[in-house]
Protein backbone atom coordinates (compact mmCIF):
# COMPACT_ATOMS: atom_id res chain seq x y z
CA UNK A 1 0.00 0.00 0.00
CA UNK A 2 3.00 2.31 0.25
CA UNK A 3 3.32 2.69 -3.55
CA UNK A 4 -0.28 3.94 -4.19
CA UNK A 5 0.03 6.48 -1.33
CA UNK A 6 3.36 7.72 -2.69
CA UNK A 7 1.93 7.90 -6.21
CA UNK A 8 -1.09 9.88 -5.01
CA UNK A 9 1.15 12.29 -3.12
CA UNK A 10 3.42 12.75 -6.10
CA UNK A 11 0.43 13.35 -8.40
CA UNK A 12 -0.95 16.04 -6.09
CA UNK A 13 2.46 17.71 -5.84
CA UNK A 14 2.84 17.80 -9.65
CA UNK A 15 -0.66 19.29 -10.07
CA UNK A 16 0.08 22.02 -7.53
CA UNK A 17 3.40 22.88 -9.18
CA UNK A 18 1.94 22.93 -12.71
CA UNK A 19 -0.86 25.26 -11.74
CA UNK A 20 1.60 28.11 -11.25
CA UNK A 21 4.25 27.60 -13.93
CA UNK A 22 3.45 30.34 -16.42
CA UNK A 23 4.15 34.02 -15.76
CA UNK A 24 0.59 34.61 -16.97
CA UNK A 25 -0.97 31.70 -15.11
CA UNK A 26 -4.27 32.44 -13.47
CA UNK A 27 -3.30 31.71 -9.88
CA UNK A 28 -5.39 34.61 -8.61
CA UNK A 29 -8.81 35.18 -10.04
CA UNK A 30 -8.85 38.93 -9.64
CA UNK A 31 -8.09 41.85 -7.39
CA UNK A 32 -11.74 42.75 -7.75
CA UNK A 33 -14.12 41.99 -4.89
CA UNK A 34 -16.39 39.02 -5.44
CA UNK A 35 -19.39 41.30 -6.01
CA UNK A 36 -17.80 42.85 -9.08
CA UNK A 37 -19.31 41.60 -12.33
CA UNK A 38 -17.76 38.66 -14.01
CA UNK A 39 -15.07 37.73 -11.55
CA UNK A 40 -13.88 35.13 -14.08
CA UNK A 41 -17.41 33.83 -14.52
CA UNK A 42 -18.66 35.94 -17.38
CA UNK A 43 -21.86 36.73 -15.54
CA UNK A 44 -22.89 40.25 -14.59
CA UNK A 45 -23.96 41.34 -11.13
CA UNK A 46 -24.91 44.90 -12.03
CA UNK A 47 -22.72 46.71 -9.49
CA UNK A 48 -19.39 46.99 -11.30
CA UNK A 49 -16.27 48.70 -10.13
CA UNK A 50 -15.13 51.74 -12.09
CA UNK A 51 -12.79 50.65 -14.87
CA UNK A 52 -9.28 52.06 -14.37
CA UNK A 53 -8.50 54.68 -17.00
CA UNK A 54 -5.58 53.61 -19.13
CA UNK A 55 -3.55 55.79 -21.47
CA UNK A 56 -1.62 53.88 -24.14
CA UNK A 57 -0.18 54.45 -27.59
CA UNK A 58 -1.56 52.59 -30.57
CA UNK A 59 0.54 51.09 -33.37
CA UNK A 60 0.51 54.47 -35.14
CA UNK A 61 2.01 56.22 -32.08
CA UNK A 62 -1.22 58.06 -31.22
CA UNK A 63 -2.26 58.32 -27.57
CA UNK A 64 -5.54 56.60 -26.72
CA UNK A 65 -7.40 57.06 -23.42
CA UNK A 66 -9.98 54.57 -22.27
CA UNK A 67 -12.01 57.44 -20.78
CA UNK A 68 -12.45 58.86 -24.31
CA UNK A 69 -14.90 56.01 -24.89
CA UNK A 70 -17.22 56.84 -21.97
CA UNK A 71 -20.79 56.44 -23.22
CA UNK A 72 -19.83 53.36 -25.26
CA UNK A 73 -19.57 49.72 -24.33
CA UNK A 74 -15.86 48.86 -24.46
CA UNK A 75 -14.45 45.40 -25.10
CA UNK A 76 -10.88 45.43 -23.81
CA UNK A 77 -8.87 42.37 -24.85
CA UNK A 78 -5.38 41.67 -23.44
CA UNK A 79 -3.14 39.51 -25.66
CA UNK A 80 0.34 38.79 -27.05
CA UNK A 81 1.45 37.45 -30.43
CA UNK A 82 3.33 34.52 -28.85
CA UNK A 83 0.19 33.25 -27.10
CA UNK A 84 -1.55 30.39 -29.01
CA UNK A 85 -5.03 30.94 -27.45
CA UNK A 86 -4.71 34.68 -28.20
CA UNK A 87 -3.89 33.93 -31.82
CA UNK A 88 -6.80 31.50 -32.03
CA UNK A 89 -9.33 34.15 -30.99
CA UNK A 90 -7.96 36.96 -33.17
CA UNK A 91 -10.09 36.20 -36.27
CA UNK A 92 -13.20 36.35 -34.05
CA UNK A 93 -12.08 39.65 -32.53
CA UNK A 94 -11.37 41.05 -36.00
CA UNK A 95 -14.89 40.16 -37.14
CA UNK A 96 -16.38 41.74 -34.03
CA UNK A 97 -14.25 44.86 -34.44
CA UNK A 98 -15.43 45.32 -38.02
CA UNK A 99 -19.03 45.22 -36.83
CA UNK A 100 -18.35 47.79 -34.13
CA UNK A 101 -17.17 50.56 -36.42
CA UNK A 102 -17.23 54.32 -35.91
CA UNK A 103 -20.66 55.58 -34.94
CA UNK A 104 -21.42 52.38 -33.02
CA UNK A 105 -22.16 52.28 -29.31
CA UNK A 106 -19.52 49.55 -28.96
CA UNK A 107 -15.75 49.66 -29.42
CA UNK A 108 -13.23 46.82 -29.30
CA UNK A 109 -9.71 47.70 -28.16
CA UNK A 110 -6.94 45.13 -28.01
CA UNK A 111 -4.10 45.67 -25.55
CA UNK A 112 -0.84 44.02 -26.53
CA UNK A 113 1.36 43.08 -23.56
CA UNK A 114 4.49 44.62 -25.07
CA UNK A 115 7.17 43.74 -22.52
CA UNK A 116 10.08 44.59 -24.84
CA UNK A 117 11.56 41.09 -24.67
CA UNK A 118 9.18 38.27 -25.45
CA UNK A 119 6.76 40.73 -27.07
CA UNK A 120 7.94 43.88 -28.83
CA UNK A 121 6.18 46.60 -30.76
CA UNK A 122 7.73 45.23 -33.96
CA UNK A 123 6.48 41.68 -33.24
CA UNK A 124 2.97 42.95 -32.48
CA UNK A 125 2.93 45.12 -35.62
CA UNK A 126 4.27 42.29 -37.78
CA UNK A 127 1.63 39.87 -36.46
CA UNK A 128 -1.21 42.35 -37.10
CA UNK A 129 0.05 43.25 -40.59
CA UNK A 130 0.75 39.65 -41.66
CA UNK A 131 -2.80 38.69 -40.72
CA UNK A 132 -4.27 41.87 -42.22
CA UNK A 133 -6.11 42.74 -39.03
CA UNK A 134 -7.55 46.22 -38.75
CA UNK A 135 -8.73 46.22 -35.12
CA UNK A 136 -7.25 48.85 -32.82
CA UNK A 137 -4.09 47.68 -31.05
CA UNK A 138 -2.83 49.52 -27.98
CA UNK A 139 0.67 48.85 -26.63
CA UNK A 140 1.12 48.26 -22.90
CA UNK A 141 4.88 48.80 -22.88
CA UNK A 142 5.09 49.48 -19.13
CA UNK A 143 2.76 46.73 -17.95
CA UNK A 144 0.66 49.29 -16.08
CA UNK A 145 -2.59 48.48 -17.90
CA UNK A 146 -2.11 44.77 -17.22
CA UNK A 147 -1.44 45.58 -13.57
CA UNK A 148 -4.43 47.91 -13.32
CA UNK A 149 -6.70 45.16 -14.63
CA UNK A 150 -4.90 42.37 -12.74
CA UNK A 151 -4.14 40.39 -15.87
CA UNK A 152 -2.72 37.06 -14.73
CA UNK A 153 -3.41 35.04 -17.86
CA UNK A 154 -3.99 35.82 -21.50
CA UNK A 155 -6.12 36.19 -23.36
CA UNK A 156 -8.35 38.07 -20.94
CA UNK A 157 -11.28 40.19 -22.07
CA UNK A 158 -12.88 42.88 -19.95
CA UNK A 159 -16.27 44.31 -20.92
CA UNK A 160 -16.94 47.82 -19.68
CA UNK A 161 -20.43 49.31 -19.66
CA UNK A 162 -21.42 52.75 -20.98
CA UNK A 163 -20.96 54.28 -17.53
CA UNK A 164 -17.32 53.15 -17.42
CA UNK A 165 -17.80 50.26 -15.00
CA UNK A 166 -16.39 46.76 -15.35
CA UNK A 167 -19.36 44.61 -16.29
CA UNK A 168 -17.67 41.26 -16.82
CA UNK A 169 -14.27 39.61 -17.12
CA UNK A 170 -13.56 36.63 -19.36
CA UNK A 171 -10.41 34.51 -19.04
CA UNK A 172 -9.36 32.49 -22.04
CA UNK A 173 -10.27 32.80 -25.70
CA UNK A 174 -13.66 34.18 -26.62
CA UNK A 175 -15.79 34.30 -29.74
CA UNK A 176 -17.66 36.97 -31.64
CA UNK A 177 -20.96 35.27 -30.70
CA UNK A 178 -20.07 35.25 -26.99
CA UNK A 179 -19.12 38.93 -27.10
CA UNK A 180 -22.33 39.78 -28.93
CA UNK A 181 -24.32 37.98 -26.23
CA UNK A 182 -22.79 40.21 -23.56
CA UNK A 183 -23.22 43.32 -25.68
CA UNK A 184 -26.90 42.51 -26.24
CA UNK A 185 -27.40 42.41 -22.48
CA UNK A 186 -25.85 45.87 -22.10
CA UNK A 187 -27.74 47.61 -24.90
Amino acid sequence: MRIPTTLLGLTILVMVLLSGCSPYSDTRTSNLPSTVPGNQTGSPSGNGQAAPDIVLENLDGKTVRLSDYRGKVVILNFWASWCPPCKAEMPELEQASREYTQGSDVVLLTVNLTDGARETTDKARQYIEENRYSMPVLLDTSGKAADDYNINSIPTTIIIDKQGNIWTRLSGPTTKAALQGYIDQLM
